[in-house]
């Protein structure tokens, strides 16, 4: 549920880009998955559930920033630049970041056998997101792609940060508190270099997209942080390999995009990586010590 959910932002927020600038969607889309979230944290929880210690607290800042501000921050503004597709499949390198980041500070083993899928599945991810034409990488479109590279990083680091913390909150109580730090921040950005740029009226559909976009992500975050608190980090995310896929699907059912022959082949050869990566045969040779 988690990936579809994500998977449909990046046409929601191309909607929502047609009326408004980067910045201001993303201070709006968490102010209002704020106003869904706070409360039932409220109810769930009571007061107790925002007692982070003073030691927390910088981690905190930091999950916010890696998991709302900067993807947000670079996602948004990288969508101006570049499309949707190219977009998806530098996101999808997500895992690639996680790799390193998991073997060397939560000394995650990985094997061979996880890093022969990876390479199956990121290459799929790129003929399906590019058509076939890695040149689209190059090009006018290069701060764009930079940008999203940024982003997939981003996630990677959240993902350890956020780990760190679930050993001592509960899933909703984490993402309630990220969407308030990482919400305030992009709005105080907004006001300071976008004010200018608001229109005076916004269409019915960009208050959809907006309004969609903020309850589902609240619903996605959490079943995603309740899945990270008893899985593998690396394993969890060589699933976001599908989001490609699963946003061509919904753009073509929204949008009303194309969907080729050759995309399906692309997504084909997608699912096969993603299928060995998660495969249960264990193999003896692999890197770090819970390698198996």
């Amino acid at each position: 549920m988690a990936l579809i959910v994500f998977a449909s932002a990046y046409t929601l927020i191309r909607i929502a880009l047609i009326e408004l600038p980067p910045l201001t969607v993303g201070a709006i889309r968490f102010i209002l998955a704020s106003a869904f979230i706070v409360p039932a944290v409220i109810v769930r929880y009571r007061g107790a559930a925002w007692k982070f210690k003073k030691s927390e607290l910088p981690i905190l800042f930091g999950l916010s920033l890696a998991q709302i501000f900067m993807p947000n921050l670079l996602q948004n503004i990288g969508l101006e630049y570049t499309t949707a597709s190219v977009a998806s499949v530098l996101q999808s390198t997500t895992p690639v970041f996680t790799l390193v980041l998991a073997f060397s500070l939560l000394r995650e083993g990985v094997t061979w056998r996880q890093i022969g899928g990876v390479i199956i599945a990121m290459s799929g991810v790129a003929l399906l997101s590019t058509g076939g034409h890695l040149s689209n990488f190059a090009g006018s479109q290069f701060l764009g792609n930079l940008l999203q590279i940024g982003v997939a990083a981003s996630y990677a680091v959240s993902g350890i940060v956020g780990k760190v913390l679930l050993r001592q909150h509960p899933p909703l109580v984490v993402v309630a508190a990220t969407f308030i730090v990482g919400g305030s921040l992009l709005t105080i950005c907004s006001l300071g270099f976008e004010r200018s740029e608001w229109p005076s009226i916004v269409s019915t559909t960009v208050v959809l997209s907006l309004l969609m976009l903020s309850l589902l992500y609240c619903v996605g975050l959490v079943a995603w942080y309740s899945v990270l608190q008893r899985t593998r980090v690396f394993r969890l995310y060589v699933l976001l390999f599908l989001m490609p896929v699963l946003a061509v699907v919904i753009s073509v059912i929204v949008l009303r995009e194309s969907f080729t022959i050759l995309d399906m082949v692309f997504s084909v050869v997608t699912l096969i990586g993603v299928g060995i990566t998660e495969g249960r045969r264990n193999v003896r040779s692999g890197l770090g010590p819970a390698a198996r």
